[in-house]
């Protein structure tokens, strides 16, 4: 199941019905104290049932708060009615999109109900049709002269011929269908809501929250919780309770023989005291017996350690609790809200966080919500992620995300500055902007070597042309491209189009947006995958011995990792290519990328580009180059 969406109403600060979208990376800012944490604790008490305590708006005139999520990719079929199998939205219970909506609803005491929003029949003969029994519903059916065949023994199928028989004159409208409430008995309510209900449950994604105020010791309960777990399961080990049996048994009969001759020793003394004395032996709770602290470095404690070592570790421990809890429920989906990330980090840690978030939210099921406040993590992350939370004109919370304007205001609430230097910008007519600094050094060396191009233009000697690095499809790159609008600078823009990447096309729509703009701003996606797969197959079989197969498609490759596992398989390393890990593949791919663009670059001519048909590509970028210095 996909989080899709978070609808919030009277709760805390948020009086309105508010809404947020979520993707698989979501990153959430605004000031301290607008109701950032109000967001990751209301879906804690959706998903985790954690305490509601005077959590309604304080002014609201219905004394009720409404948590609502909406879920996309989530299991349709359900069971009901013994065996028989329907689904969510054969019962119509999912919205006007098709998704699953769910709301509970809280008084000041606690959670009142749960409903499901659903795009539901209004006929009237269809009134209630979800809890009716089936008596009442065999009737229904005899009484409209329902002519489909169905199961008169099951309820759900007596409800399909119902609606079947009435397809024609249906009518739907959105509304509350109640699946759960507290002010009923346990045997009071419908049996078929009930069972809706414990079927979805069983559904729900773990939601993991790591708070920024946490005191960060290693008796935090996401070590002990997970070590608890690992002890638990230790003990159940074959073999092992049928020891530890044997220790209770000898305890226990030792403990016994003390206690009886006690009790002689004070019937000696008091007669009567000692006949109101019975031995009695508890069983003994054998993962309390086993404490632990962990020890880091040269067996320094971690409690010793720096706040930003001791938080970064629990970091990790929440995670493994989040995937024993995913384990322990059999469940696929993860969803981990992480206040602050950045909290006591050094920046290269900051970096490494952000990169592996990044990584984690590309995988199937898990999704990731932060919060933060730090500029340098803004920067690195994409810009369609990132959700500002504000107030209008009329002081109401809005959440905001997905356009220039946006982007403008997120950029100024964090303080993220252009990276951008400019020593002359009255000399600079044309800023030719790539992704990385890798990119910078391909088109100076390609230009330099090749006369052909230098005689378009030669980029070594123009001072009307800068040549910059944007970052990315990152906040950065949206911060800079600002900066350069505002200094009225023609743009020349040219990003890896990532053809069979696991993320093809990922700058498509940044080249589409600054295209549109006109006047003096042209874009390029790459008709290649990325500048190093315009290094024919030839040269590269000069420059490593990579023996190619033709089999490849070229335009798609992966060329960096081609040429580091030929290096790798090469070499004497005792371990196989497959056994690596991503960081150290992604380390030595990044080594070979390097190389190519620093040092082989000087070795690619035109006639080698034209073998893998990408010549006019490169001369039409020099030719665009040449014109926009004369607009």
């Amino acid at each position: 199941m996909k989080l899709a969406k978070l609808i919030i109403e009277n709760f805390r600060g948020y009086h309105d019905r508010t809404e947020i979208s979520f993707d698989n990376l979501n990153v959430i800012v605004g000031k301290n104290d607008i109701g950032k944490s109000t967001i990751l604790d209301s879906l804690d008490i959706f998903f985790n049932e954690s305490e509601f305590k005077n959590d309604i708006y304080i002014k609201a005139k219905k004394k009720e708060a409404r948590i609502g999520v909406v879920f996309t990719e989530f299991n349709d079929k359900i069971i009901l009615d013994t065996t028989f199998e329907t689904s969510l939205s054969a019962e119509n219970l999912l919205n006007a999109q098709n998704q699953l909506e769910i709301h509970k609803i809280y008084a000041a005491s606690g959670l009142k109900k749960v409903v499901l929003v659903a795009n539901y029949p209004t006929n009237k003969e269809l009134k209630g049709i979800i809890t009716t029994d089936i008596d009442t519903l065999k009737q229904k059916a005899d009484d409209l002269k329902v002519e489909a065949e169905y199961n008169a023994s099951i309820k759900a199928s007596i409800r399909q011929a119902i609606k079947e028989h009435l397809k024609d004159k249906l009518k739907f409208e959105v509304q509350d269908i109640e699946i759960f409430s507290k002010s009923k008995d346990k045997d009071g309510s419908d049996s078929t809501v009930k069972e809706i209900w414990t079927q979805i449950q069983n559904y729900l994604p773990v939601y993991a929250l790591f708070q920024s105020d946490r005191k960060n010791e290693e008796q935090d309960g996401e070590i002990q919780n997970p070590m608890k777990a690992a002890i638990k399961k230790i003990l159940k080990a074959e073999g092992l309770q049928e020891r530890l049996n044997e220790i209770k048994k000898e305890v226990q009969q030792v403990s016994e023989e003390l206690a009886k001759l006690t009790i002689a020793k004070l019937h000696e003394m008091n007669p009567e005291i000692a006949k109101e004395l019975d031995p009695e032996f508890d069983d003994p709770k054998w993962e309390s017996a086993f404490k632990f602290n962990l020890l880091s470095d040269d067996k320094v404690p971690l409690n010793k350690r720096g706040s930003g070592v001791r938080r970064l570790i629990l970091l990790n421990f929440f995670r493994a609790e989040a995937e024993r809890q995913r384990d322990e429920r059999n469940v696929p989906d993860t969803i981990y809200a992480l206040e602050e990330p950045e909290t006591s980090q050094h920046p290269d840690h900051q970096k490494k966080l952000i990169e592996a978030f990044i990584t984690l939210s590309k995988t199937k099921h898990n999704q990731i919500i932060l919060t933060t406040h730090s500029p340098g993590i803004a920067k690195m992350l994409p810009a369609e992620t990132i959700n500002l939370i504000s107030k209008d004109e009329n002081g109401k919370l809005k959440i905001e995300k997905n356009n220039d304007d946006i982007i403008r205001s997120i950029a100024s609430e964090l303080g993220v500055l252009p990276d951008i230097e400019i020593s002359n910008p009255s000399k600079v007519k044309l800023a030719i902007c790539v992704e990385g600094k890798n990119d910078i050094t391909f088109l100076k060396e390609v230009n330099e070597c090749n006369p052909e191009l230098k005689k378009i233009v030669d980029l070594s000697k123009s001072e009307e042309i800068i040549l910059l690095p944007m970052g990315g499809s990152t906040l950065q790159f949206w911060v800079n491209n600002d900066y350069l609008g505002r200094l009225s600078l023609n743009q020349l823009h040219i990003y890896d189009s990532d053809i069979g990447s696991d993320e093809p096309h990922k700058y498509k729509k940044y080249v589409e947006i600054i295209n549109k703009k006109g006047h003096g701003n042209l874009a390029y996606e790459t008709i290649l995958r990325a500048f190093e797969n315009y290094f024919s197959p030839e040269l590269i079989t000069e420059l490593y011995g990579v023996s190619v197969d033709k089999a490849i498609k070229w335009n798609e490759a992966d060329i960096p990792e081609i040429i580091a596992k030929h290096n790798h398989d090469k070499s004497e390393s005792p371990r196989l290519w497959a056994d690596l890990d991503e960081e150290d593949i992604k380390e030595k791919k990044r080594k070979i990328k390097n190389q190519l663009n620093e040092t082989h670059s000087k070795k690619l001519t035109l006639s080698n580009i034209d073998k893998i048909g990408a010549k006019a590509e490169i001369e039409n970028w020099f030719n665009d180059i040449a014109k926009l210095i004369k607009t």
